[in-house]
């Protein structure tokens, strides 16, 4: 208030005439006025003119008015897929400089976990396929503060197709037979692991030959005799594994309920052959804690003939076709885990 008295005492003298034709005041400190409410300018000097009797004043432009606090929100990578290697993805919230000191909370949706560091949430590796939704809540002085866009998107998928054929899962769809009206999809590949330890794993595995699964090994010799290879299978999908029998021998797969289910399990000569009567469909059986098959060339219920290609389907189902979700209420997970001994 008193620049600005100071400033019209001047200009009142400019105006009396006690000073020459043309008169420059230059006040000690520049004065500024509001305009608007929200647009500050800066008046440096008044110059008076005599002979026309008027003032001009010499000022900054008013220019645009003051930002309001925001962040803009960006995500790392839009996509995941599980097993890839890729780093984690990583949400960030940037202020612009009126949002300085404000602070934000992210409650990561179910499915994900992770941290926040500063200005960041960074994700553990993605584990469950799906779309999740990213949207933190910042304020600054008890005051909420826009973030834009106000959410980001992630979509986790597996390494596998299933369902659309293509692949190492050859040419052509794949689906299984129908188990009490519900059909699954061939899932190609996903995370394997000989258990205890485990022994040998790998995330995104081709799921399509037994021998490969099973250390490069063939029928009458597969490897981890005793251990426990254990799949994951994303729900509404099953495995089929191909062996062909070159030499007489035997296998048996027993399910192990310490690293996952044991669901529907079966031998046939075509993929996704899962129901007894279903076309290809050999021998089988459904849900249960033990269950197992017994597969050999020398006959009997999983009986085998050498020279001819064949299917090990396995699917985290019951007979009803409900998705078991080892560990959890069924039907109510993205991926389950089912695992089975193998004696050779």
């Amino acid at each position: 208030m008193l620049k600005k008295l100071s400033f019209a005492s001047l200009t009142l003298l400019l105006a009396s005439g006690a000073f020459a034709q043309t008169t420059t005041i230059t006040p000690s400190s520049p004065v500024t006025t509001t305009v608007g409410g929200s647009c500050t300018t800066v008046i440096s000097s008044v110059t008076y003119e005599a002979s026309n009797n008027s003032f001009s004043i010499n000022a900054s432009s008013c220019g645009t008015t003051t930002p309001t606090p925001s962040f803009a929100l960006s995500i790392s990578a839009t996509t995941y897929t599980i097993g890839s290697g890729a780093a984690a993805p990583v949400i960030t919230w940037t202020p612009n400089a009126q949002a300085s000191g404000a602070t934000c909370t992210l409650t990561p949706p179910a499915g994900i976990t992770g941290s926040i560091s500063g200005n960041t949430f960074i994700t553990n590796t993605p584990t469950t396929a799906g779309t999740y939704t990213f949207a933190p809540t910042c304020t600054l002085n008890s005051t909420a503060v826009a973030v834009s866009p106000a959410s980001v998107s992630l979509t986790v998928s597996t390494s596998g197709g299933g369902g659309g054929g293509t692949g190492s899962c050859g040419t052509g769809a794949q689906p299984s037979s129908s188990i009490n009206g519900k059909v699954l999809q061939r899932q190609c590949s996903g995370d394997v692991f000989i258990q205890p330890g485990p022994i040998a794993g790998s995330q995104g595995l081709a799921q399509t030959d037994l021998g490969k699964v099973l250390g490069g090994t063939s029928f009458g010799s597969y490897s981890y005799a005793g251990y426990s290879p254990t799949f994951s299978i994303q729900s509404g999908y099953y495995i089929a594994l191909q062996f062909t029998p070159t030499v007489s021998g035997s296998f048996q797969m027993t399910a192990n309920p310490s690293y996952g289910d044991g669901g529907t399990i079966t031998v046939s000569t075509v993929p996704g052959a899962m129901t007894q009567g279903s076309t290809g469909f050999v021998c089988g059986v459904g849900r249960s804690a033990a269950n197992g098959i017994y597969v050999s060339t020398a006959g009997g219920v999983c009986g085998v003939t050498v020279g001819t290609t064949y299917y090990l389907n396995i699917a985290d189902v019951d007979t009803a076709g409900n998705n078991l979700c080892y560990n959890g209420r069924p039907n109510s997970c993205t991926f389950s885990t089912v695992s089975y001994t193998i004696y050779q």
